[in-house]
């Protein structure tokens, strides 16, 4: 099994503004906030309009843009599974005036899988605030010949729609393919959720995997039938909803792959800054954001939307993923093999 040790999520740093703060600290967090007075902020999407990432970050787009006192806008720049997005960040001028609402869990995986086109390494980069997390959700279609986990237990092959290769779908679905011993071909080349849940809900594919706030429409109205939710534990937005071990016996010697893939997981969903933004804009923006997750007002029009805040601050969340990372080195070869090489 493979372990890791992080503090406690902190709950809210809100109070802790600019009230006490040095100095010297107090007064680049001044300039800071003078820098991006009039100016024009880009949130960076990996993902189509109208898909969980995309959601996420207009809701919380004019309350970035009220803290910052500049005009801010998001910019979808789909593909790869987000990496297209990721690198575009990497590549534009250092002026600090570009953040990605990305999925940390993909960056991460991306980089230890040696993917084509994952030049970063997530340990550098500014990792600002977990905005939400939700576990994986392995669902059918309304239609689908599968409906349990022993229907595709017993099927001679089963059909994955994904984005790509480690597109946190696919990797998940291999996982919980090599763990339980399903007989897998996962297909690549959907462009975002709701291309893939529609795929499953025509038959073209027998299964999907999608973070389970993403797939919750879908389950409410009957479209997609819910099997079990990859994590340790259930869900609160679907408590009937079993967990995988619920459903299906997880091989021991392949546990470990299961353990580590949920705890990358908990990276999920966050707001990230390359690695040439400045110091003190990585800190006056991880304030910032920090103000507006633990605000009850944001809190609460999330709810009410279905778009829960599920805050971690960056300097934790940084942390986190270099415990992962640190984690996972020695099982590469391991991981590899299922993720990319097995069932594609």
């Amino acid at each position: 099994m493979i372990s890791f040790s992080r503090r406690d999520v902190v709950k809210s740093l809100a109070g802790a503004a600019m009230v006490g703060l040095a100095p010297q600290a107090a007064q680049s967090a001044g300039a800071a906030a003078e820098f991006y007075k009039g100016k024009t902020v880009r949130i960076l999407v990996g993902s189509p309009p109208g898909g969980g990432y995309d959601l996420y970050a207009r809701m919380l787009l004019p309350h970035f843009a009220q803290k910052l006192g500049a005009t801010v806008v998001v910019e979808n720049r789909d593909g790869n599974g987000g990496l297209m997005a990721l690198n575009f960040l990497l590549g534009r001028p250092a002026d600090g005036l570009a953040v990605m609402h990305a999925s940390a869990e993909a960056a991460a995986l991306s980089q230890l899988l040696g993917r084509d086109g994952s030049v970063w390494d997530v340990t550098k980069l500014h990792w600002l605030a977990k905005t939400s997390a939700a576990p994986k959700l392995w669902f059918t279609g309304k239609n689908s010949r599968i409906k349990t986990a022993q229907d595709a237990l017993a099927a001679e092959r089963l059909v994955w729609a994904s984005t790509g290769p480690a597109d946190n779908i696919s990797d998940v679905a291999a996982v919980i393919s090599d763990a339980i011993g399903l007989r897998s071909k996962i297909v690549i080349g959907y462009k975002g959720a709701g291309d893939m849940s529609l795929a499953v809900i025509s038959n073209e594919a027998d299964c999907g995997i999608l973070s389970a706030d993403s797939a919750l429409n879908g389950v409410r109205n009957g479209d997609l039938i819910p099997i079990a939710i990859f994590d340790s534990r259930r869900w609160s937005g679907l408590p009937n909803v079993p967990t995988l071990v619920e459903v299906a016996k997880i091989d021991p010697a392949k546990a470990w792959l299961v353990d580590l893939r949920q705890k990358i997981g908990e990276a999920q969903r966050a707001m990230v800054a390359p690695p040439s933004m400045t110091p003190d804009l990585v800190a006056f923006q991880r304030e910032i954001w920090g103000q507006i997750l633990t605000d009850p007002a944001v809190v609460d029009e999330g709810a009410k939307s279905r778009r829960e805040i599920t805050y971690m601050p960056g300097a934790e969340l940084q942390e986190l993923i270099g415990s992962l990372m640190k984690a996972a080195e020695p099982r590469v070869a391991d991981i590899k093999r299922v993720m990319l090489n097995t069932y594609f």
